[in-house]
Formats: C-alpha cells, sequence, structure tokens
C-alpha cells in the first residue's frame, strides 16, 4: 500500500509573468492562472482525492479551489505551507536579485544566509515537513493528497525527500500549475519519486 502526494505549484500571476518574486504577499491568479488552474481542476478530476490542502496565501487559494471542486471536498489551509519569507526582495524582479552582492552569498551558502530580511531555509523545511507528516498521518494508506504551495516550499520539500543536500534546492525548477508527485511505501518508508515538473497527462505516471 502507498499513498500519493501530489505536490501542485499555484497557477501563474501577473508578477509570475513579470518575473517578480511574490512572497507572502497575497496577489489573486491571472486570467492565465484561471485557464491553468481551470485545466488543472480537469486533469486531476479522474483521481480519487482523499484531502486538498494548501497554503493560505491567496494565489494558492484560488488554485487549491479549482481542484477540490470536481471532488466535492473542502480546501484546507495550512499556514505551514505558505511561500518563503522573501523579506527586502519581495515584489523584486528576478534580475535585480540576482544582480545584487546578497544574493550571490545567499547562493554560494543558502543554508548559513539568510535572504534578507526573510526566511532560513532549514526552518522552513521543518515547517513543510512538518505538514506533510501530519497529512499523511490523518488520511489512510492508499490515499491521495493533494499539496497546493509555491515553488520554493516545493522545491524545499523535493531536496528534503529526495535525499539532497538542502542548498541545492535552488537547482530544481517547477513550474506555474506543475504536478510534482511523491509516493510514500507503507514497508519502506522512503518516498519514491513519480513525477517532478509535470505539465501534461499523468496517465503514463501513475499507475
Amino acid at each position: 500500500m502507498h499513498t500519493d502526494l501530489y505536490l501542485v505549484r499555484n497557477a501563474a500571476t501577473e508578477w509570475s509573468r513579470e518575473k517578480r518574486v511574490a512572497g507572502r504577499r497575497d496577489l489573486g491568479l491571472s486570467a492565465e492562472g484561471q485557464a491553468q488552474a481551470a485545466e488543472l481542476g480537469e486533469r486531476l478530476r479522474h483521481i480519487e482525492v482523499a484531502e486538498v490542502l494548501c497554503s493560505p496565501v491567496l494565489r494558492a487559494v484560488e488554485t487549491a479551489e479549482r481542484i477540490a471542486r470536481p471532488h466535492g471536498v473542502e480546501v484546507a489551509r495550512d499556514p505551514r505551507m505558505t511561500d518563503l519569507g522573501a523579506g527586502t526582495w519581495e515584489g523584486m524582479k528576478h534580475e535585480e536579485i540576482w544582480a545584487s552582492p546578497e544574493y550571490k552569498r545567499f547562493l554560494a551558502n543558502p543554508l548559513s544566509e539568510s535572504i534578507p530580511g526573510g526566511e532560513k531555509l532549514m526552518d522552513a523545511r521543518d515547517r513543510l515537513v512538518s505538514s506533510v507528516n501530519q497529512a499523511l498521518a490523518d488520511n489512510e494508506l492508499g490515499a491521495n493528497v493533494i499539496m497546493v504551495s509555491h515553488a520554493g516550499p516545493l522545491r524545499v520539500l523535493l531536496a528534503h525527500y529526495l535525499g539532497m543536500d538542502l542548498a541545492n534546492y535552488h537547482r530544481l525548477r517547477l513550474s506555474p500549475a506543475s504536478i510534482s508527485i511523491l509516493r510514500f511505501d507503507s514497508e519502506q518508508g522512503i518516498p519514491r519519486l513519480l513525477a517532478v515538473n509535470c505539465t501534461g497527462t499523468l496517465d503514463t505516471v501513475v499507475k
């Protein structure tokens, strides 16, 4: 028996189109994002869903609600799934951040350097893993659980469960409205990666 955890990045916003760091800003989905969320709902319509959880940030809530609607389940908002605290980088364009000396220091040693005014990666990892552990405990083996969050938190989770050095989390790339899937096996206790950054059909992935 196993439990499949679907990790969904929120659909697009105007800031993702402009390549700005959204952080915890309460942005809604753009017109493109609304279409992506509707498509996500269709792609996930045919799996049996036990629970849908999401970050309380608006763009994640709107994405999760479109996914949950065909299944008739309520969306549970979990503050532990919120985006990484981006500090002074929130609202800045990617290229502006990448050119800063603070970013160069952070990239060189992200475990000891904090985002200016932001959150430490280890603290983010701990809250995110706590949320996953609770979701696994709350649902019976064999369930499908959907968690809607943001690129940063989902990259941290994937790095953790794949046994990667957390300092390399930024090497993973997740597109808006993408799906990554971890399968937790009751016997091994170590999850297997079924998909990462999937934006197409899941028919050949989940068997």
